[in-house]
């Protein structure tokens, strides 16, 4: 009995230094990541315009963004957004919880970067995606969420994170 008294009085400091090191040390760039594949979402929505959208328009590799007129943080990202489409990225807007007229005047006023945005006032596809606030982002190919990250999106993180998923995804492709 002492020696296992003695053994759990070394091991167990060990086991909590351990413990607080891996979380302390976890890459911020994907601490708030998910890359557990999943189907997106069936829906029916309409586009900022008032055209109906389906999940059919998904296909393909797109990153679905969710962005609204109120949040801060997607002013910020929005630059590298924009980036992101004059380069050949295919980008879909998830308008969430907030006002077409407020979206659009958003839109007109610092550009837009989406293929077309999918208006959400109520949060209805958003909740069944999962997405705790604005901004979000999700890689889709072909309907299927292949990486998700919450907050803004950046050089760093696409480097990191999503342009390795796409790379791949146009191999299996």
């Amino acid at each position: 009995m002492n020696k296992l008294l003695r053994f759990l009085i070394v091991i167990f400091p060990i086991l909590i230094l351990v413990f607080f090191a891996k979380v302390l040390l976890i890459d911020e760039e994907i601490k708030f990541s998910n890359f557990e594949k999943k189907n997106f979402p069936v829906f029916q929505l309409n586009d900022l315009q008032g055209n109906q959208v389906k999940t059919e328009s998904l296909d393909g590799i797109k990153l679905v963004n969710v962005w609204a007129s109120w949040c801060i943080t997607c002013l910020v990202e929005h630059p590298f957004l924009t980036k992101l489409s004059n380069n050949g990225i295919e980008i879909i807007g998830l308008n969430y919880k907030d006002t077409d007229a407020k979206a659009n005047a958003w839109l007109q006023k610092h550009g837009n970067p989406y293929l077309f945005s999918m208006y959400d006032p109520r949060g209805d596809l958003a909740f069944d995606l999962g997405v705790t606030g604005a901004p979000e982002s999700f890689l889709l190919v072909n309907n299927m969420v292949v990486g998700h990250i919450q907050g803004e999106m950046s050089q760093s993180k696409w480097e990191t994170i999503f342009l390795p998923l796409i790379q791949k995804a146009r191999q299996d492709l």
